[in-house]
């Protein structure tokens, strides 16, 4: 049964076409220019960790010496792992003494999340942090080896948040061995069974030290900052919302099967890592990405609630499996519309972004420069060096001070125009009215240098029957 319901959820990701989204661009240049010889670089010479995802861009890189195409390679790789992440779920939820009918439970609520669904197939590393941190609760839960260490060494190297939730995990643990009056023997255990994990964060601080210059990717220098728990709040209450089912039967099954010898543990995990999410403010993403990774541990809790429900007087089985099945249809099919309208803009901005990078690579220098916000599609189809203006792959940006960070879109809130337009980049492309019906004349942007049009015109390129707007160096 669950690898039928895994199946029906690779349909649904199928169904949705190529949705890659721009900030998986970024690891596909990484993966590209480490397949040429020029190491994990953006841009050749300038060794900057622009990317949060070392072992998915590693992945890629494999998969593109082999002859693989990017966009292909990453929704397959997303799809195997959304998959995985099901029957991690399942396995997850055995050993928790529900019945066999309860236990589909927590598989088919991962299954039945949209929103998780289109993240698998959007390029990026997501479905496979979620299997792998899945993979290593199960078998800390339930005796494997290691305690599951060896998962979360995968998933740290997949997220740097795998090492904050081994850590969440151990904590669980310990409360429950706390509680067992067996505290000291779970804290050699699990001291022991960090290891791996210290060793690995180790020798991954090394390597970026001798290969970057920094102890954590440019990423985190570029996106964090400022006080952003009301925008996490917010994050956090939305995906709520759009998944009420999920949260009413977890917080039952928390309560209800607090007894459980798991519950504490997963309860744990989940609300440290929810604290986590709020403090750094949430993802700009429509899709819940942040809260992803412990959608199963959710999940679970909440197969603990159905298990009681169906264990319940026929009356109450009835009126809660009603409510539950009408609650659960509402809201999927809400949340599948809502990804599937995403998915239609992801594909639109895939096309476009492509059309706009072709013609930047057949009509411009080889040396010339771009400079740009969403620096994915467009550069990785046109081979030039670019600034990325929002910081991800560049230093200066990342490290700059921005006074209202923490109010703005998540992930999008450093920028520095002078330092950019100071390296003259010979193009600039605007983040809105880039490619456009009818050409557009373009407008200077707020903050930028008071000699800007002095060294740029506004100029608007037919591209199949549309136009790029963009400025070009006098």
């Amino acid at each position: 049964m669950v690898w039928l319901i895994a199946a029906m959820a690779v349909a649904v990701g199928l169904s949705f076409g190529a949705v890659t989204q721009d900030d998986a661009f970024i690891s596909f240049r990484y993966a590209e220019h480490l397949t040429q010889g020029h190491g994990l670089v953006f841009n050749v010479g300038e060794w900057v960790e622009g990317y949060t995802n070392l072992l998915w861009t590693l992945m890629l890189a494999g998969a593109m010496a082999l002859g693989g195409e990017p966009v292909i390679c990453s929704t397959v790789m997303g799809l195997v792992a959304l998959a995985g992440t099901i029957v991690a779920t399942w396995r997850l939820g055995k050993g928790h003494g529900v019945s066999s009918i309860a236990l589909i439970a927590a598989p088919l609520l991962v299954a039945l999340d949209a929103q998780f669904i289109l993240e698998s197939v959007e390029g990026l590393e997501t479905a496979l942090f979620v299997w792998l941190v899945t993979l290593g609760t199960s078998a800390a839960l339930h005796g494997g080896r290691w305690g599951g260490a060896h998962w979360f060494v995968l998933a740290a190297l997949t997220r740097p948040e795998g090492v904050l939730l081994w850590g969440f995990l151990q904590v669980g643990l310990l409360l429950r061995a706390w509680l067992d009056g067996r505290a000291m023997p779970q804290l050699r255990l699990g001291l022991r069974e960090s290891i791996p994990i210290v060793l690995c964060l180790a020798l991954l601080t090394a390597w970026r030290l001798m290969t970057y210059g920094d102890p954590l990717p440019n990423t985190f220098y570029a996106k964090t900052g400022g006080f952003p728990v009301a925008r996490g709040l917010a994050y956090l209450w939305t995906h709520m919302v759009s998944h009420p089912t999920v949260w009413s039967l977890g917080l039952l099954g928390a309560w209800w099967g607090r007894k459980r010898a798991d519950t504490l543990p997963l309860v744990t995990i989940v609300g440290l890592y929810l604290s986590y999410v709020i403090g750094v403010g949430g993802d700009f993403k429509p899709t819940g990405r942040f809260i992803i990774p412990v959608l199963p541990m959710l999940a679970v809790l909440a197969q603990g609630a159905v298990d009681r429900i169906v264990r319940s007087p026929p009356t109450g089985l009835l009126f809660f499996g009603l409510s539950a099945i009408v609650c659960t249809g509402w809201a999927s099919n809400a949340r599948y519309q809502q990804a599937k309208i995403h998915g239609l803009e992801r594909h639109a901005n895939l096309e476009a972004r492509k059309l706009v990078g072709d013609w930047i690579a057949v009509h411009t220098p080889t040396d010339a420069v771009l400079a740009i916000h969403s620096a994915g599609v467009i550069p990785f189809y046109a081979n030039r060096r670019t600034i990325d203006m929002w910081g991800l792959t560049d230093r200066t940006i990342a490290r700059t001070k921005v006074i209202s960070m923490g109010q703005g879109m998540a992930g999008h809130e450093k920028t520095n125009p002078a330092y950019v337009f100071g390296r003259a980049p010979d193009l600039y492309l605007p983040e809105d009215k880039v490619f456009t019906i009818r050409a557009w004349t373009l407008e200077t942007e707020p903050g930028f240098p008071e000699d800007f049009l002095d060294h740029y015109r506004s100029v608007s390129v037919p591209i199949e029957g549309r136009h790029l707007n963009m400025w070009v160096r006098r």
